[in-house]
């Protein structure tokens, strides 16, 4: 053991050094000769720099000496270990006492299971670049591209530029509903109806939910803000007779079939689109929905429509009997179809061979074009404001009318859930229709 006088000099040196550097516990020491005596050489670490540390061993470099001062240095690297481990819990401890109750209070408060801030998690994330991860890590393998298309639209855009203003910047550990109630009328005053900034508020909730399972976070701030109340938006349908005079006005234009059957049948879009000419039976007199044409928005995807055998919904796979006007407009375009291959020759586009919604040149009638075009038509003659869609609920008010019961209704319309076809009859049908006959 080193005398006391020695082990005090030591101690004060190791002080002097402590209050200049922060000297890592990490170190090594061995025994050299310097000028006749034996030395106890310390090295170690401050940051990424190494450093010695020469200290006696009071041991002349004499035979038989040696082996007590290896001795001696082993104490003398004891003394300068136990130091840098007391000086390195009391500076730890000094840290703890600095956390007052309202850092406390401020720690508790924040949506996070992770107190040390040594460590980090997504929610110590920034919310946007979070809200981004979540968009394009975990949901976009998981859901349709055409629903990815709507979040994709809904994170990078509106949600980008409100979250990365300076103002608005925070942690998702710091995101409270009442942000999410600021953030939800900057939406309302950019002109957002609450049937859309609602959402907005799923994808944050859907966020916010994968943290929970994670036990990232303590709670989901969606369920805490004041509820979005949805406006029921009265869509405009057509009678018997305004659907017929429709029919009339697109007798030669390129979406007259594409509207009949939404006429007819009130089926959707991307249905209509996706019809093929093998679907039919016409000996049977009837035809099957089982393959769909999706409109892609996103600027990312080459082709603007790409198809599935998967529709909305497992209900969406149907089949609908082949009323006569509509089996003989379909059989018309069957020849035109033909003709038009012989008249365009090689300029004929054989890409969508088989589909039975095609331009004269063979290019698809793609599903914003079809919409595009019926606005057009319905402006350009003056008619009642619809939409193809509005043409649906048009089917779903004439089987209403006719007392179809809700379930059956839903199989017609393809519905997975009743509550939706349920949307489909709240308008005042005696007001809209005239006619009791459900079918045209």
């Amino acid at each position: 053991m080193l005398e006391e006088a020695r082990c005090q000099k030591l101690n004060d040196r190791i002080s002097k050094l402590l209050e200049k550097y922060n000297i890592s516990e990490n170190f090594s020491y061995s025994t050299q000769e310097k000028d006749g005596v034996y030395q106890c050489v310390i090295k170690y670490q401050v940051e990424k720099t190494w450093k010695s540390l020469w200290v006696s061993t009071g041991y002349k470099a004499e035979k038989g000496n040696l082996r007590k001062a290896k001795k001696t240095a082993e104490d003398i690297a004891s003394i300068f270990k136990q130091k840098i481990t007391t000086k390195n819990e009391e500076k730890q401890n000094k840290q703890k006492q600095n956390i007052n109750f309202l850092d406390f209070q401020r720690l508790v408060e924040l949506n996070t299971t992770n107190y040390d801030p040594n460590k980090t998690t997504r929610a110590d994330w920034d919310f946007y670049e979070y809200m981004e991860y979540w968009l394009y890590k975990i949901i976009k393998h998981s859901v349709e591209r055409d629903t990815f298309d709507g979040y994709e639209k809904i994170v990078t855009r509106r949600t980008r530029n409100y979250f990365t203003m300076k103002e608005h910047k925070k942690a998702v550990k710091e995101i409270t509903a009442n942000d999410l109630d600021d953030f939800y009328n900057y939406l309302r005053e950019s002109g957002l109806k609450n049937a859309t900034i609602d959402h907005y508020n799923d994808n944050i909730s859907s966020a916010f939910n994968f943290l929970l399972k994670k036990k990232e976070v303590r709670f989901n701030p969606t369920e805490m803000i004041e509820p979005i109340v949805v406006e029921i938006k009265e869509v405009p349908t057509y009678t018997r007779e305004e659907i017929k005079i429709l029919f009339d006005i697109l007798k030669n234009d390129p979406i007259r079939l594409p509207t009949i059957f939404d006429g007819y049948y009130g089926l959707r879009r991307s249905e209509i689109i996706g019809l093929r000419i093998d679907v039919f039976d016409f000996e049977n007199n009837n035809f099957v929905i089982n393959h769909v044409a999706i409109q892609c928005n996103g600027n990312q995807y080459k082709e603007k429509v790409y198809f599935k055998d998967k529709t909305k919904s497992k209900k969406g796979c149907r089949v609908f009997p082949l009323f006569e006007d509509v089996k003989e407009a379909v059989l018309e375009k069957i020849q035109r179809i033909e003709q038009c291959k012989k008249v365009f020759g090689n300029s004929y586009n054989h890409k969508y061979d088989g589909y039975l919604c095609v331009h004269d040149n063979g290019d698809l009638i793609q599903p914003n074009y079809f919409t595009k075009r019926f606005k057009k038509i319905i402006d350009r003659n003056g008619l009642k404001k619809i939409t193809p869609h509005g043409l649906r609920h048009s089917i779903a008010t004439l089987l209403h009318l006719e007392n179809v019961d809700v379930r059956d209704l839903q199989d017609w319309l393809g519905h997975e859930s009743i509550t939706s076809t349920n949307r489909y009859t709240r308008s005042d049908y005696k007001k809209q229709v005239t006619t009791r006959k459900c079918c045209l």
